[in-house]
């Protein structure tokens, strides 16, 4: 649970501030992942090689096309893969499924501050300006190089985090 937890913390702190998920991350956590393998003969929440290259590979063939039809980035993934493999193929449709919510959520929430809909409800519209002109907020988006779009990866990661939670109660 570890290092799931660490991998999900690192990869949602980097979706989130610049768009990106770090290949050498996903690699040192996939190398943790299956030095562990080796030393105790079974994986996160004791899955096995088998499940693990299953879920990867079931990762892999639910995301990639998606990629290809430039409704995902590479990073996004390229994470869900390592999730498959650190988690097992049983665990891939809920975390899809969550941070599929999750996301949705927060294009809706981006779709109504673009229409400037949020200004309706005066709160809501105050807390959006001030996020949105804050010096914080204002740095991120230079961090990000022209990159926009959802953080999908901090979604799954949050996502991955719940099921593996519920999965050891």
């Amino acid at each position: 649970m570890g290092l799931l937890l660490s991998l999900c913390s690192a990869v949602f702190v980097y979706d989130v501030s610049v768009r990106r998920v770090p290949n050498r991350l996903l690699l040192a956590a996939l190398a943790a992942h299956a030095g562990g393998m080796l030393y105790t003969g079974h994986g996160i929440g004791g899955i096995s090689a088998a499940d693990a290259m299953t879920g990867g590979l079931i990762g892999l063939a639910l995301f990639v096309p998606l990629y290809a039809f430039r409704a995902m980035g590479a990073g996004d993934v390229k994470f869900f893969a390592v999730l498959g493999v650190l988690l097992g193929p049983a665990a891939l449709i809920p975390v899809w499924l969550i941070a599929s919510l999750l996301a949705g959520m927060h294009a809706i929430v981006w779709y109504l501050q673009r229409r400037q809909v949020l200004t309706l409800l005066p709160r809501l519209g105050q807390v959006a300006q001030q996020v949105t002109y804050s010096a914080f907020y204002q740095r991120l988006i230079e961090r990000r190089n022209g990159r926009a779009g959802i953080p999908y990866a901090a979604y799954l990661a949050l996502a991955a985090v719940m099921v593996s939670s519920w999965q050891h109660w």
